[in-house]
Order: C-alpha cells, then structure tokens, then sequence
C-alpha cells in the first residue's frame, strides 16, 4: 500500500490503532544537508504493510499520534538514524522501541548483521538492495522503490518474532532492554553543542592558547550556520580554511578574501559574522581559555589487558555471541585504566546491565587478585580462586 492523501492515511491509522507493535523504516536522503530530508515512512503490522509518503501528505500528525503510544512496541533494524528523523519531525522521544541489530548481536548472530543477511537467516528469503542510491526526495516514485521500501517494513515482523522467541530461550531480554535505554533517552538526539565542535577541527594542537579561543568561537559559528543553512559544516567553510583564520586573525573582510580555500562569495555573506567570533575569541579571559583532552597515551601494566581479552574471548564462546559485543578493546582498556588508576570503576560501563554479570565482575576479581585462570588437563581454560579471597 503506496499512501499519498490524507484520507488515506487516516485509513491507514485506523487499520493499525490496535496493534502491539509496529515495525517500521524510513527512507531519506543526507548527502548535503544538516538534517536528514525526510522521503518515505514504511509501517507494517498485524497483515498492514505500507509506505507513507510525507512529501505529498501535508500533515503525518495521524501517524506521529501512532508513534506516541507508549503501549506500542516500534520495531527497527539499526534503529538510530530512523529515531532521530522520527523524533525530530514529532518532536518527542519514541518508546518503546527495538532494535532487532542489537538484539540479533546479542542472540549470536553477529555484530551489526545487515538487514538483508537478517531475513535470509529468519526466512530463507533474499531481498536485493538494488534501490540503495535512489533519491527518496524526488517524485514520483517507480512500483520497483516502493516494493524495495515495503520489504524493508513487511520482513522485520518475523525477524522480531523470531528474535523473540530465542532472546526468551536463552533468557535475554532482560539484556536487548538494558541496550535499548540509550535508544529512548532523550539527550541522545540533541544537537551537538556548538561550543564544542571545534575539537573536531583538524590540526588543532597546533594552535596557541589564545587562537584555541578563537576557533572555538569560528567553529561554533560554523555549525549554527549550518544548522540555519540546513547543510554539511564543510559546505560553509572547510577545516583547513577556518583553521588558518584562527591562526592568522585577519582584521578585515580584505584580509580574510586572502585566504586559500575561503571563498569570495562567503566571505560577502559571511565576512561580519566571521570577524565578530575572531573578536569573541580574543576577549575570552585566560582563565576560560580552552584546554584540549590529553591524547589517550595511558599504558597499562604489560600483559593486563591481553589477559583480560583473553578471558573476554573465551567467555564470548561460552555465551555464543562475539567478543567485541561482550567487550571491545577500548572497554577493556578503560576498565583496566580506571582500576589502576583508582576510578569510578563501579560506574564503569562494564559493570552496567547485564554486563556486570556476564562479564564485568568476572574481570573485575581477575584484576583484584581474587580469580585466576588456569589451564586444565583437557587443555580448557578455566577460571579459579586464586586463594586471595
């Protein structure tokens, strides 16, 4: 079902009003622009499969009133990029939700399984992606984009039913809701703060203290500019030109024209804008001067952390999922690094949810002293008391 009138959409609505859950896409495009555009929203449930399109329906506020309801269970794969075009046009988080990527990661079927290798798993069924470059935005849409868009919709129901009935077998779901928090909390679909994209500036350390100011005043700039505009930050101005501004502080629209890579008709446009924040940045008193985060060159003691992922590998297989979903590197790293270190260990990420159980607190008696591992005479790893308890 292709809807394009709001008649048709009230329809639509009113066929899926009961359901408990809704499985649901989004198509759009976001190659020069801030925000996602927006060009098609693919539902199913309940025997329902359709594709609204919001470019030819003024007003969704019917379905945005479906998303609202917090008795119904929203179904996506890979679910970030579909919540933060679905939050920003309703303007409220959607829960609850679930991610059937997360949730097959946790079930073992791989990290960041695709969609297409989901369903072939759950049905036997291949689904072709060979509408992957098409331009959402532009009308009118062929049969082949809309059937292309529909599966992407009618296929996630078995793939979550089928995630279902393995997570309860495996008694899981207590795991995919602790994953899931991060979906549904609110302050994940922000805007970023404009004050601190500077540190995604390249070359920044070689800056003085004083141009740091400034290009934290450029950069913020930039990015609300952007946000105005609705394009990529770059499109505004590059990192290289808008680096050597902060280095060089031209004084006037002249000086600034001088630039390599500043273009004429930016600096026409912009040129006022641009030489306030360079004025901003040099009235910043010392005290409130950025100070960039020390790289992360921290060592821990030799042979710890190789340890510890040795555990984590092992452990992975005992619960049949990879060990980069048990815990990856980085968190190993940064467990060890606060235990040395006498951090907020108890904080630490790894002894969150269902983590702690499954492996944190296990890593944690490893680095105490408390557990050992040993190697039996059936040449299996094992883990033991060491005694120090």
């Amino acid at each position: 079902m292709y809807v394009t009138t709001g008649d048709d959409l009230q329809v639509l609505c009113e066929k899926l009003k009961d359901c408990d859950i809704l499985a649901l896409d989004t198509e759009f495009v976001r190659e020069r622009t801030y925000f996602h555009r927006l060009g098609l929203i693919q539902v199913a449930s309940d025997g329902v499969c359709a594709a609204v399109d919001p470019i030819l329906i003024s007003d969704i506020s019917p379905f945005i009133d479906l998303l609202a309801n917090p008795k119904v269970t929203k179904i996506f794969h890979a679910a970030k990029q579909d919540l933060e075009i679905l939050v920003r046009l309703s303007g409220k988080v959607i829960e609850p939700v679930f991610d059937t990527q997360v949730a097959a990661a946790l079930v073992g079927w791989g990290s960041q399984i695709s969609f297409a290798k989901a369903v072939q798993k759950v049905t036997g069924k291949k689904i072709h992606k060979t509408e992957t470059y098409t331009d959402w935005c532009r009308r009118p849409l062929s049969q082949s984009q809309i059937d292309y868009a529909l599966d992407d919709a009618r296929y996630l129901v078995p793939v979550y039913e089928k995630l279902l009935k393995v997570l309860k077998k495996m008694n899981r779901l207590d795991w995919v809701q602790g994953e899931f928090k991060s979906l549904e909390n609110p302050e994940v679909y922000d805007l970023p703060d404009p004050k601190r994209q500077f540190l995604k500036v390249k070359n920044i350390r070689s800056l003085k203290p004083k141009n740091l100011a400034v290009i934290r005043e450029l950069a913020a700039w930039r990015e609300e500019e952007a946000i105005r505009r609705d394009c990529l930050p770059k499109a505004v101005v590059r990192d290289e030109p808008l680096l050597e501004i902060a280095r060089s502080l031209p004084k006037n629209a002249d000086a600034l024209g001088n630039i390599r890579g500043f273009h004429r008709k930016e600096v026409s446009k912009s040129g006022p804008a641009i030489l306030q924040a360079i004025a901003n940045g040099l009235e910043v008193p010392e005290e409130e001067i950025p100070e960039l985060p020390e790289y992360n060159g921290y060592s821990t003691r030799k042979g710890v952390e190789e340890l510890l992922a040795a555990f984590v590998q092992i452990r992975a297989e005992e619960l049949k999922i990879e060990p980069s979903i048990l815990a990856h590197r980085k968190h190993i790293h940064d467990f060890v690094k606060c235990h040395e270190q006498e951090g907020d260990l108890e904080n630490h990420s790894l002894l969150q949810g269902w983590r702690k159980e499954s492996i944190g607190s296990l890593l944690y008696s490893i680095l105490d002293g408390r557990k050992g591992l040993v190697i039996d005479k059936g040449g299996k790893v094992k883990l033991i008391s060491s005694g120090a308890e």
